[in-house]
């Protein structure tokens, strides 16, 4: 690094500032106390500020005029800490939106996330494990050779040794009647690493949210440029979405999500979670009552969520500008007709001259195979004849009926069918609801069911494809989930 690139790196980077700030330590400290400690990922802004007011006054702190204006020095605590949270809001410290009742909300940035994490490795740890970090280093070593070697035979010798390796570990413990176990230390290691990496993929998700974020807000910029063509911002749009998700980090976040969504997989670890405390309270192992992983899969649900949103959010956009669009291209064509219709009245009163009509050759001849009553000299119809197996002059009520008579979906059996589906479910796919009841309506049946999914917080459309039979066609769909509101 250059010292021009660490001039400017100084001047621009959101964690220096934080970490330059006068505040810092009380500020690190509440939000540590606030978020982490009490294992929060979003707080209202109502209770964030009211909870720094108690803070403020426990501590004791007292701010600089350089910090907020000098006459807040004098003021209540309540109005310093609204003025702090607004302050860190706008600098980039917190992130603050409403959520879905229109209430604002505040979770920690990226930025913010970076420095807790470095200031926490600052402090001297009682406990450092590095059993566990050095074999987890070395299993994914091997993990990236094995799983990167193309050779069969290679391959086969490596699945050999573990087969046998597994085959000894059985036929010792038969002998033996003894199982090779994790000591206290081991257990203790290992739970710590866990959580440490938990935490860390939290903050993880934060940078993925930002970029589709900083995609969303260029799309702003360009859209308020002068005379920007449609075509032109859409094809910016795709490509830089496209970009994203085929980026290492986009790829991997929806690999994670998937794997996230699988009802299985999710029972298998709240299922791991549960035996790893009761192992530790069997063990006497001290935890520091620290639950945060029972509840992984909910922030890990929030989290990602946050994410899919910000991509719905950047769709919702594009939506807006193109229809913006349309309704600019409307009012130029509603302005044209009104110059046309302008015209014309003026050419009412200023007829224009012979040279500007021309002469038809006879007088036209109308032939109008519905009016041949009103001729003079009536002639028969003419005669139509149909192609084999179409048309005809015969018909009776059903085909009335298939004309004018179209069907309704009732909506409120289709919900009805996924309340039922969810009560021993945690989730069921579009898909799942087809296979068991079936879609009598077709496709309008299914755009119903996607209307279900949209209006809902809790049901979930993803872009990943997920084929539907309908009866012995296939409809490629993107994936639409229906979760349970307890969840």
């Amino acid at each position: 690094m250059t010292y021009d690139q660490l001039c400017n790196l100084y001047a621009q980077s959101v964690t220096l500032k934080i970490l330059r700030a006068r505040s810092a330590p009380m500020m690190l400290s509440f939000f540590h106390y606030t978020f982490k400690e009490k294992n929060h990922t979003t707080i209202s802004n109502v209770e964030l500020v009211t909870r720094l007011s108690d803070y403020l006054g426990v501590t004791g702190y007292q701010a600089t005029d350089d910090e907020i204006d000098a006459t807040s020095l004098l003021e209540h605590d309540d109005v310093k800490a609204r003025k702090y949270i607004d302050q860190w809001s706008n600098k980039g410290f917190l992130r603050k939106y409403p959520d879905d009742d229109g209430l604002d909300i505040h979770e920690l940035s990226s930025d913010m996330e970076k420095v807790m994490h470095w200031v926490s490795t600052l402090q001297k740890r009682e406990f450092v494990g590095t059993e566990s970090r050095f074999k987890d280093i070395f299993s994914k070593l091997k993990e990236l050779i094995d799983q990167s070697n193309k050779d069969p035979e290679q391959r086969i010798q490596e699945l050999e040794k573990k087969k046998y390796e597994i085959e000894q570990e059985i036929k010792a413990i038969t002998i033996t009647g003894k199982v090779q176990v994790f000591d206290d230390t081991q257990i203790k290691e290992r739970f710590y690493d866990v959580n440490r990496m938990s935490r860390e993929l939290l903050s993880d998700f934060k940078e993925v949210e930002q970029n589709f974020e900083q995609i969303t807000q260029e799309i702003y910029r360009k859209q308020s440029e002068k005379n920007i063509a449609k075509g032109a911002l859409l094809a910016y749009t795709l490509d830089s979405f496209e970009a994203l998700r085929q980026k290492d980090q986009g790829k991997s976040f929806y690999s994670f999500w998937q794997f996230l969504m699988d009802e299985n997989k999710q029972e298998e670890m709240r299922e791991l979670i549960e035996k790893l405390y009761l192992l530790l309270e069997d063990r006497n192992i001290e935890y520091k009552n620290d639950r945060f992983l029972k509840k992984l899969k909910q922030f890990l649900h929030a989290s990602g969520k946050k994410v899919i949103d910000a991509n719905k959010k950047l769709s919702d956009k594009l939506s807006r500008v193109l229809s913006e669009n349309n309704l600019t291209d409307r009012r130029k064509a509603v302005e044209l007709i009104n110059d046309i219709r302008q015209l014309a009245f003026q050419s009412l009163e200023q007829p224009p001259g012979e040279e500007f009509f021309i002469e038809i050759e006879g007088d036209p001849e109308l032939d109008l195979l519905d009016r041949w009553d009103m001729a003079d000299e009536k002639k028969p119809n003419v005669e139509v004849e149909f192609p084999e197996g179409m048309g005809g002059t015969e018909f009776d009520d059903n085909d009335l009926n298939a004309l004018f008579n179209h069907f309704n979906i009732d909506r409120a059996l289709l919900e009805d069918r996924i309340s039922t589906q969810l009560q021993n479910k945690k989730q069921v796919s579009l898909k799942e609801m087809v296979e068991i009841y079936g879609a009598e309506k077709g496709l309008t049946e299914l755009i119903t069911y996607f209307s279900i999914a949209s209006q809902s917080a809790h049901h979930i459309i993803l872009e990943t494809p997920d084929p539907v039979m309908l009866g012995s066609r296939t409809i490629n769909m993107p994936m639409v989930l229906f979760t349970n509101s307890q969840n």
